[in-house]
Formats: C-alpha cells, sequence, structure tokens
C-alpha cells in the first residue's frame, strides 16, 4: 500500500476539502459510540473472563477451563497491548495530521525518517481497531475446543469488529487503511504465539483435530 494511493483515496472520502476537516470526527456515533463505548465493553469481556480465572482455582467446575480462560486473558490482553507499543515506537503520524487533510506535518513513508523538530506520531499500527481484533482470540479459543461452527463464527466476528472499528476511525481521520491491516496482522502474530504457548501443548496430548464431520 506504500507503492499505491490506496491509503490516500480512501481517507480522501471522508475529507471535507472545503473545510478542511473530516466531518466525522467529532459525531457522537463515531466518537463516543464506537471509540469509546465499543472499547469498555471489550474491556469489560476480558475482565469478566478474568474473573473466572481467578474462580478457576476455587471452583472445581472451572479447573478444565483454567488454560483455556488464561489463553483468552492473555491474547485479548498482549495483542492490544502490543499494538499500543508499536504506535509508541514508530512514530507516524495521523492523516488528520497530514499538511493534505488540514494538518501542518509532510506525509513521509513507513520507514522514512520524519525529521527534527516534530511533534511525535501514535498513529500507527490502528490502536482502537486492535480492540475488535482482540476478538480473535474467541478463534483461537473456538478452534481448541474443536468446535469449527463457533470457530468460523468467532473468526468472522473478530475480523469484522476490527476493520469496523477501524473504519470507524479511519472516517475521522484517525488512520489510514494500512494502519488498520497491519493492527489485524500483528494481533494474529501474537495470538498465534500465545497459543502456541499456552494451549498447542494440551492440543498435543488430547490429540489431532476430528474430522470435519465432527464436533
Amino acid at each position: 500500500m506504500e507503492l499505491t494511493a490506496i491509503d490516500y483515496n480512501v481517507s480522501n472520502w471522508f475529507y471535507d476539502k472545503s473545510s478542511h476537516v473530516f466531518p466525522l470526527r467529532e459525531t457522537f456515533l463515531m466518537d463516543t459510540v464506537l471509540h469509546y463505548w465499543t472499547k469498555n465493553a471489550v474491556f469489560l469481556l476480558i475482565a469478566s473472563i478474568a474473573t473466572l480465572l481467578c474462580l478457576s482455582f476455587f471452583a472445581q467446575e472451572l479447573r478444565p477451563r483454567r488454560r483455556l480462560l488464561l489463553f483468552l486473558v492473555l491474547a485479548m490482553s498482549l495483542a492490544p497491548l502490543s499494538v499500543a507499543i508499536l504506535k509508541e515506537l514508530t512514530d507516524r503520524p495521523c492523516p488528520w495530521d497530514l499538511a493534505d487533510f488540514g494538518g501542518t506535518a509532510p506525509y513521509t513513508h513507513l520507514f522514512e525518517h520524519r525529521g527534527p523538530n516534530h511533534a511525535p506520531g501514535r498513529c500507527f499500527p490502528a490502536g482502537h481497531a486492535a480492540t475488535g481484533f482482540a476478538l480473535l482470540a474467541l478463534f483461537f479459543a473456538a478452534h481448541h475446543e474443536r468446535k469449527r461452527i463457533y470457530s468460523d463464527m468467532a473468526l468472522a466476528a473478530g475480523l469484522l469488529g476490527g476493520v469496523l472499528l477501524g473504519i470507524g476511525r479511519v472516517a475521522q481521520g484517525a488512520h489510514f487503511l494500512s494502519h488498520v491491516l497491519w493492527s489485524g496482522l500483528v494481533c494474529w502474530m501474537v495470538m498465534v504465539g500465545i497459543y502456541a504457548a499456552v494451549l498447542l501443548p494440551a492440543r498435543r496430548i488430547t490429540g489431532p483435530l476430528s474430522t470435519p464431520g465432527g464436533s
């Protein structure tokens, strides 16, 4: 996407050149519902799973699910955290910071040095999209449990959630489309690593996946 105008063209759909702003930047739907309410809802889900994990040390019926609960807590927390850390390290400005979209900063490519005397950029990868992509952890959990239908549904929900939240922030001028896609990739890679460390050993003990016709 660095070699094309895809990022620029998509962001330009939401930019009003006459007023030099992204009109959706301050709307209630985008800024409050999609940005804050959804983030808090996912945080509440993670907190609920963490509570179940703690209860698994006391409740006999939750003990067989302790490893699964541990994976979910780690995956849903560390994947977005990894994106947040990368945002602090990459020094990429938001579209609304760029001169082409009402800001003052010149556009620079992903690995291009921005030069001295500029405000630090914290917009790559897309942090809010990672909140939606955190739901991909449910796919790995369902896959581990050999629940094909649920794993397909969880995969769709995680991808859709991340893309929708990411596009919402693109519409506000906070990110380019490539920032959203990179966020999804980072979350996926982190979850694969956690799956290999936490759940894959258990899969080796219980045996291979059942046939597609099985449960």
